[in-house]
């Protein structure tokens, strides 16, 4: 069970600037992290190659809105796969079945120095979606991340004070070794929340923390970015509310 010990009674951090969208390019290439405290290269995201990040950068839009997401491939790293193509997880796609992503089902993968410019609309949908990598099990070695598209006249809106890319928390699976020789179904070594965590044994580095302000609302947008295990959430001395279905127009 992953839990989000505490809450910090802090004074509210505003907007980050780390989100990007409708419009945006993603690059994607190697570089070293460490969210577990354990050093190791990954295949990563970012809007220049400069911003490579685990997990991949907030990707956010209005209901209606037409996504021109650009993938450049600028992987090199041998150990893992340099090619790659992305899914945009939840989408319907109506009409634009070629932006799906499925590398040798919808598109050939994209292949390193070259760029796919994905274009789809997110027509009567809203809510919560991720996207990764969905070229083999390339995602497992970081290429993943969240999106939100928001609904201005979402019936539920006065429900919350705070609604931004503050309040998305990600879950995930971690792993020390590579993909491609990590084996069938490799057990991860550690579990993250936004992108921290920590494994049996290894230091004691920081985690995730999330500022709110008491007496205010926050709306959380959970999404599991993992690549094999399910979770159960909680955040201690907290009730949980069920989930608000919303059924497709």
């Amino acid at each position: 069970m992953l839990r989000l010990a505490s809450l910090l009674i802090l004074p509210f951090v505003p907007l980050t600037w780390g989100a990007i969208g409708p419009i945006a390019n993603l690059i994607i290439g190697n570089a070293a992290l460490a969210p577990d405290g354990f050093s190791r290269i990954g295949v990563l995201a970012g809007p220049t190659q400069n911003s490579l990040a685990y997990p991949a950068p907030l990707i956010r839009g209005i209901k209606g809105n037409t996504f021109f997401l650009n993938v450049v491939d600028q992987l090199t790293d041998t150990t893992m796969l340099r090619s790659t193509s992305i899914h945009w997880h939840g989408f319907f796609q109506a009409g634009t079945a070629w932006a799906d992503g499925p590398a040798g089902v919808t598109q050939c993968p994209i292949s390193p120095g070259h760029s796919f410019l994905y274009k789809f609309r997110a027509k009567n949908q809203a809510g919560t979606f991720w996207y990764h990598s969905h070229h083999l099990s390339q995602y497992c070695d970081g290429l993943r991340g969240a999106m939100v598209v928001y609904d201005p006249f979402d019936p539920h809106r006065f429900r919350y004070d705070v609604d931004n890319e503050n309040t998305v928390i990600t879950l995930s699976d971690w792993y020390h070794v590579p993909a491609p020789s990590a084996g069938l179904v490799p057990p991860p070594r550690s579990q993250l929340i936004n992108g921290k965590g920590r494994y049996p044994d290894g230091p004691v580095v920081p985690l995730s923390v999330i500022n709110v302000r008491r007496g205010r609302r926050y709306r959380f947008r959970l999404v599991s970015l993992s690549c094999s295990p399910n979770y159960v959430f909680s955040i201690d001395g907290h009730t949980m509310v069920s989930k608000i279905r919303h059924e497709p127009d």
